[in-house]
This record gives C-alpha cells, sequence and structure tokens, in this order.
C-alpha cells in the first residue's frame, strides 16, 4: 500500500497497559500489509549479592510475556514476523530496535490521561514521541479507545505536517475510515478570520490533492479558527467515537528530535484517543542536503545562540542578535533538554519533560524578543539530549558560525564536581564559540568599565 510502512513493531510489556495497543498493531499490519514485529523491554534491579539470578529470572519472565502475548495475537488470526527480547531502559531500547529493524511505525500503549495514568506507561509513550526516529502511534487504554472513527491531521499551522499527512491517510486507509485535513488559522477580526480560511482551505485542498495521488485516498479539509491544541482538541471531543490525530515533529538530522514545542505537548498530555507522532527534517536539515548537493558547499549565514534562560545567557543572546542583525544572519536560539536530568531528578519523567520544556520555551522567548526589536530573523530550537553535545550538533546541521554562549564564571571547585558546558563546547567545536563570562550582577560594572 502506498505511503503504509513495511515493518511495524509493537512495544509492549505483555500486560493490559498494552492491550489496546496490539490491537492496533494487529489491525494495521493486516489492513496494511506490513510485517509486526514486537519488542518487550527488561532491566535489572542492582543487588550486592544475587544479581545474576535476579538478572536471569527477570529476563526469563520478559520471554514468557512475549510468547504469551505472540499466542494471543495468532489465536486472533494474526502473524509475528519478529518477537525481540532487550534489556535496557525502555525508550533506548524500543529505538535500538527499531533503528536494526527498519521498522517504519512504532506502537506503544499508555495507560490514560493526567499524572496518575502516567506514572503506569507514559513516560515511555512520553520518551518515544520525543526520541524516536521514526514515527510513533500512541494508543491510551480505556473503554472503547480502539479503532478509532477517523484521522485527524493537522496541518497550515502545525509543525512539520508533510509525512504526517501521507502516514496519517495511510492509516486510514489501513483502517477503512475517514481523513481530515485540519488547518488552524489564528484568532482575528470577522473580516481577516473569513480572509483567511479561504486562504487556508486552499492550502488544505491543494494539499490534499496531493496525499491522494500518493495514497490513493484523498483527504477531507477542515480549516478553523483559533488556538491550535485547542481547536483540535474540541475537534476530537465532538466526535462520539475516539479519533486518531496526526501530528508531525521537527528533527534536525542527526543532532536529534527538536521538540514541535506547546501544541504538540498540550496534544500530548490532553488527547482521549491515540495520537500519530510523525518526525520529519527539519527545513534547515533539507535545504542544507540539497544545497551541498547542488553546489558542493553551503553559503547560508547562522548564528546560534545557546540559553538556559539565565541572566548571564541572556546577555548572550544579546551579543548574538547584534551580530546577527549586523552580518544579515538568521539567528537560532537552543535551549537543550538535558537527557541526563530526566533519569536523575527524582521526578517522573513525563512530568519533568512539560517542565522544562516550558522553561524552555520561556528561556527562548526571552532571546527571540530582543531579536524582533532589533529585526533579526530567528528561530526557537528545543532539543533533548545532553548540552554539551546537542550544542555543538546543531550548530552543524544549521551550520551556524559562531555560537554564543552563557558562563557563570565557575571556580575550579565547581568546575570538577558540575562541569562546565561552555568550556566543553570551546575544547570540541569546529567552528568559533563566542563565550559571554561573568556572574549577571556584574554585568553593569563590565559595561561601564
Amino acid at each position: 500500500m502506498n505511503g503504509f510502512p513495511e515493518k511495524v513493531l509493537l512495544a509492549t510489556d505483555g500486560l493490559e497497559s498494552s492491550a489496546l495497543a496490539t490491537r492496533a498493531a494487529v489491525d494495521l499490519a493486516k489492513g496494511g500489509g506490513a510485517e509486526l514485529h514486537m519488542v518487550h523491554v527488561w532491566h535489572t534491579v542492582p543487588s550486592p549479592h544475587y544479581d545474576h539470578l535476579i538478572r536471569s529470572g527477570l529476563e526469563d519472565a520478559g520471554g514468557e510475556r512475549l510468547e504469551a502475548q505472540v499466542r494471543r495475537i495468532e489465536e486472533e488470526g494474526g502473524t509475528v514476523a519478529g518477537v525481540h527480547l532487550r534489556e535496557g531502559r525502555p525508550v533506548e531500547a524500543i529505538v535500538e530496535q527499531a533503528e536494526e529493524i527498519g521498522a517504519g511505525l512504532v506502537i506503544v500503549g499508555s495507560r490514560g490521561m493526567g499524572r496518575l495514568g502516567r506514572l503506569v506507561m507514559g513516560s515511555v509513550s512520553t520518551g518515544l514521541a520525543h526520541r524516536s526516529p521514526c514515527p510513533v502511534l500512541i494508543v491510551r487504554e480505556g473503554e472503547e479507545a480502539w479503532p478509532p472513527e477517523r484521522v485527524l491531521v493537522g496541518y497550515g499551522s502545525f509543525e512539520a505536517t508533510e509525512r504526517a499527512g501521507l502516514l496519517g491517510t495511510s492509516l486510514g486507509r489501513a483502517l477503512g475510515v475517514g481523513v481530515e485535513l485540519v488547518g488552524v488559522v489564528g484568532d482575528a477580526n470577522t473580516d481577516d478570520a473569513e480572509a483567511a480560511l479561504r486562504d487556508m482551505e486552499r492550502v488544505l485542498a491543494a494539499r490534499a490533492d496531493e496525499i491522494a495521488e500518493v495514497v490513493g485516498q484523498r483527504p477531507l479539509v477542515r480549516p478553523l479558527v483559533g488556538d491550535v491544541p485547542r481547536a483540535v482538541l474540541d475537534v476530537q471531543a465532538e466526535a462520539q467515537k475516539p479519533v486518531l490525530l496526526s501530528f508531525g515533529s521537527k528533527v534536525l538530522g542527526k543532532a536529534g528530535r527538536v521538540m514541535v514545542g506547546e501544541a504538540l505537548d498540550r496534544v500530548l498530555g490532553e488527547t482521549r484517543g491515540p495520537i500519530l507522532v510523525t518526525p520529519e527534517p527539519h527545513p534547515a536539515s533539507k535545504a542544507g542536503v540539497l544545497q551541498r548537493a547542488q553546489t558542493g558547499a553551503w553559503e547560508g549565514r547562522s548564528v546560534l545562540v545557546a540559553t538556559d534562560g539565565s541572566e548571564v545567557s541572556l546577555r548572550a543572546g544579546e551579543y548574538a542578535v547584534r551580530l546577527a542583525g549586523g552580518i544579515g544572519a538568521k539567528l537560532f536560539i537552543l535551549y537543550v533538554i538535558d537527557e541526563h536530568l530526566l533519569f536523575h531528578s527524582g521526578i517522573h519523567y513525563g512530568e519533568f519533560v512539560e517542565m522544562l520544556s516550558q522553561e524552555g520555551r520561556e528561556a527562548t522567548g526571552k532571546v527571540r524578543a530582543l531579536a524582533e526589536k532589533e529585526g533579526v530573523e530567528s528561530e526557537e530550537l528545543i532539543v533533548f539530549g545532553r548540552p554539551e553535545q546537542m550544542i555543538l550538533s546543531v550548530a552543524v546541521e544549521v551550520r551556524a558560525d559562531p555560537i554564543f554562549l552563557g558562563a557563570e564564571g565557575m571556580s575550579r571547585l565547581e568546575h570538577a564536581f558540575i562541569g562546565s558546558v561552555s568550556e566543553e563546547a570551546l575544547r570540541r567545536a569546529n567552528r568559533t564559540v563566542l563565550v559571554v563570562g561573568g556572574h549577571p550582577e556584574d554585568g553593569a560594572r563590565g559595561e561601564e568599565g
């Protein structure tokens, strides 16, 4: 089937929390003619005396769960092409397995909404939504949560929706349900809103025609006015049966997932039905690959500033804005959600991601406001990874030179225990790195001097 993945990977815990995800995987593999693979990830509990015994018992239990799941699928008429048992952290292990078999879609279950629900399996589904290089379908467990009555694809004011539209429509065709392309325009006065809606409807219609040529099914179009996540969630709430939402998210090549931001975060947290998240190359990545292929070099100009929301990083942002404006470059404003902290924070993974992504939007928003004031083109990037690695990776991907960083001026003792992102960037960078140092309270004195 055009546009449908050849291999589907079901990530399962073997319990009731993945029952509907299993049903979804079987339905889609059958309808789309894809191979169905399964993966179960187990991890040990450290013990100074019985480590080998505990590891062996947990591995055996994981294998038994997989075997029982395969039997249930075969009893329902499904076929499992591959069974995979892995040890490690679930998100990383699932991503690795998907890459090894070349999966075009990962399916995972999640036990409902809200903090209580996410405490069970939401951490895995949230992690995959932000980390997987291939599309992820999250199936919320709950009465009559599957199959969906139709697919709703976000377009227009959503991020990166080219692949999301193709895959969302392909899933709709495999399930035998209708598909709608939804575009949302911002609130405006009546005259402006009507004109914007007409323009959006024309854009959606053209995109629907393109999808029909590839997939063989033409989505309906639905232009709306309002707040993007709220408008989509309201449409979903109007339905009598579940609606599968299809969203896109940006990926900066090998640098890692760039989180779409508030729209996707809110929908992930509030949707009561299944949601498909499809990663797509960031425009800077696609443009760079194309231009390098045509000319062998990149001629665009861009500047990168990494911010953590502190006063000193805001000062670095001020310098970056001035330079970008002076040389006519685009300014990329980067905030990195430290994946290391997510596993050692003592806070639930899903809650911590939401908290840090909000902090990231606030931090990058401050620098964006400076850029807008000076008339400098800018873009905010919120990346999931290790700061010292992601800053350099993103700089390479968007071809930024120089990189601006803020440094708090830590002492030798602080360096020994904490380390310094700016110091690591200076040591490893193959391009210019400008570090704005000093404590925030020293700023005024420095400027006077």
